[in-house]
């Protein structure tokens, strides 16, 4: 079999170049369309490309420089970093929004 075997619906973004790196998320057509195409380009051709959450493509694009220092270093961390959901760092402390108004807080 040739070709892809997905249909892309539209190219959601290309993000700038970074150090001769970009990448292209496209969003695919049902029954696919949950998912995108990642693709990620160095100095005008394809290096890698995947699917990826739909409602996460803009992850890739916020964490391009994570990847491309990756990509440089030979690792996955700037691709770990744009699946991550953000939750799973030791680092973050959830904390309410707002204190519910009771009499104790008055």
């Amino acid at each position: 079999m040739t070709g892809p075997i997905y249909e892309i619906d539209k190219v959601a973004f290309e993000t700038p170049h970074d150090r001769g790196f970009f990448a292209r998320a496209s969003y695919l057509k049902a029954p696919d369309n949950g998912d995108a195409l990642i693709e990620i380009f160095f100095e005008g051709k394809k290096l890698r490309e995947f699917f990826f959450p739909a409602y996460k493509i803009w992850n890739v694009a916020a964490h391009l420089s994570d990847i491309v220092d990756g990509e440089l270093e030979n690792s996955g961390r700037g691709y770990s970093m744009a699946a991550s959901t953000g939750f799973d760092s030791p680092n973050i402390v959830l904390e309410p929004a707002f204190a519910p108004e009771t009499e104790a807080n008055l």
